[in-house]
């Protein structure tokens, strides 16, 4: 096995799925789109709404805008005790953005001290642990992330995590189970990969 997976020439392009995953939480703007309230036309009415919403809630209405503004918001929802976790999660992928991973890693921790069980937090910390080279670290937090949700990413990255310290039964089927999870364009980036794995084993 360990010499067939090294034959297989496969590296993961520049857009692969190992990004963060922000955690999203329902607000009373979620009915319209989150993102109707940037549009022409309607900033003024729709930032007066924005006051409304707790620290966490405006932190994600401008996370990705303003992300000093951002920043400071998570912050103060983790001081007012309001989805630590939460905040803790989306602090850390501000401060990755930062360059700062050691701060960022500390965030996903701190978000796991609150919730052990936080999905987002185990998968930006095994990406983290990814993308450092730490892979079996990085294994362990996929596929606790993989037991508490079903967002294809995960999979297709304990896939090339897998692959990469040639566990190739193991990323065989994390692909199989990405593809019945992913959209047509993604799955069509992913299937070579798979008829290499199907070949090779």
């Amino acid at each position: 096995m360990l010499i067939v997976a090294k034959m297989i020439p496969y590296k993961p392009g520049p857009n692969r799925k190992l990004g963060l995953k922000r955690v999203n939480k329902d607000s009373s703007l979620e009915g319209e789109g989150q993102l109707n309230l940037f549009k022409a036309g309607h900033e003024t009415a729709n930032l007066k709404r924005i006051h409304h919403l707790d620290p966490f809630e405006q932190a994600l209405q401008i996370d990705g805008k303003n992300d000093h503004l951002a920043e400071k918001l998570y912050l103060e929802a983790v001081e007012r005790s309001e989805c630590k976790a939460d905040a803790y999660c989306n602090l850390g992928i501000l401060r990755a953005r930062k360059g700062e991973t050691a701060k960022a890693v500390q965030c996903f921790t701190l978000a796991l001290k609150e919730n052990p069980r936080h999905a987002e937090a185990h998968y930006n910390l095994a990406n983290m642990f990814y993308d450092a080279g730490n892979i079996e670290l990085a294994i362990t937090h996929y596929e606790i992330a993989a037991e508490m949700d079903s967002f294809s990413e995960i999979h297709f990255n304990l896939a090339l995590a897998y692959l990469s310290i040639s566990r190739t039964d193991e990323a065989k089927a994390a692909l199989e189970i990405y593809l019945k999870s992913c959209s047509e364009p993604e799955a069509a980036e992913a299937r070579p990969l798979l008829n290499l794995l199907n070949l090779n084993i």
